[in-house]
């Protein structure tokens, strides 16, 4: 068994624009949270970087020839936005059919702690938010994260998805799958599972729950988004590895997208800048 995936994560029409809005002192406060936000040099409308960045994306991936990509959350921006929901669905019509795509929501995409009616929409535009499918002889499996961090609004959602993870993992193990994997949003941690909470990850109340279950079923890996930047770690043999944004970048890595390859024994991985992604699927001695 081998196979190769490209996993993006942040297009998120729309940032760029919100982002030239920032005043000086917006700015100020987001370098003191470690946001490398950039002085905008002047204001921006439309969508037009985002345009760009995530066709590079998805032309990349069409001669990469992947067996599937993921999209790990925020889309876009401003999910009352249509015109950026439209534009997202026109790039990704791009992808040469042959190539599954598979999307993840992002709290951009239904919002900071989702209601009814914010899933219910991205259910209509995008499809399920918590569903799962097969490659080869592994599993995977997405949730929506944004209602593990926050399912004030929806409580039933958040049970749905424990049951719904119990379900589908002891099935999948029952099948005697390779590797299960999971893919969000938000990440689970970013140093270990028994970090302390903050805004970029799952609560802990919360975390605990899903890193008991993907424990119980020996999860191999976890892959999210939201930071705009590349963060690993691995706790006790689970891996979490947060891919920077294919939108506006907020750490040191550009945009870009990153590529895994599937192994019998072994699951490699490395991000690529859009200016450096190779023509053809690489050979991933080592993971970064």
């Amino acid at each position: 068994m081998s196979f190769h995936f490209v996993q993006m994560a942040d297009p998120q029409f729309g940032m760029f624009a919100s982002i030239s809005e920032y005043t000086d002192e917006d700015i100020r406060e987001r370098h003191a949270r470690g946001l490398l936000v950039r002085k905008a040099p002047e204001r921006i409308t439309g969508f037009a970087d985002e345009t760009r960045l995530y066709t590079a994306a998805i032309e990349a991936t069409n001669s990469l020839n992947p067996a599937f990509a993921v999209v790990c959350g925020d889309l876009v921006h401003d999910a009352a936005n249509q015109a950026q929901v439209e534009e997202l669905a026109r790039v990704t019509a791009l992808l040469d059919d042959n190539i599954a795509m598979y999307l993840v929501p992002g709290n951009h995409d239904v919002g900071e702690a989702p209601t009814a009616d914010s899933l219910s929409l991205y259910r209509y535009r995008f499809g399920p938010d918590n569903y799962s499918f097969d490659q080869g002889d592994c599993h995977f499996i997405v949730i929506n994260s944004s209602v593990a961090f926050d399912p004030v609004n929806v409580p039933g959602e958040w049970d749905n998805i424990v049951q719904f993870m119990i379900d589908d993992l002891s099935a999948a193990k029952a099948r005697g799958v390779q590797h299960l994997v999971l893919f969000t949003h938000h990440p689970l941690f970013q140093e270990h599972a028994g970090e302390e909470d903050s805004m970029w990850t799952v609560p802990s109340e919360r975390r605990d729950v899903i890193v008991r279950i993907l424990r119980d079923y020996d999860a191999a890996a976890v892959f999210a988004g939201h930071l705009h930047k590349n963060v690993y770690a691995d706790d006790a043999g689970l891996m979490m590895v947060t891919t920077g944004a294919v939108g506006y970048p907020l750490g040191p890595d550009p945009s870009g997208i990153r590529v895994v390859h599937m192994r019998e024994d072994s699951i490699r991985h490395r991000y690529f800048g859009m200016d450096s992604v190779p023509g053809s699927l690489p050979n991933l001695g080592s993971s970064d």
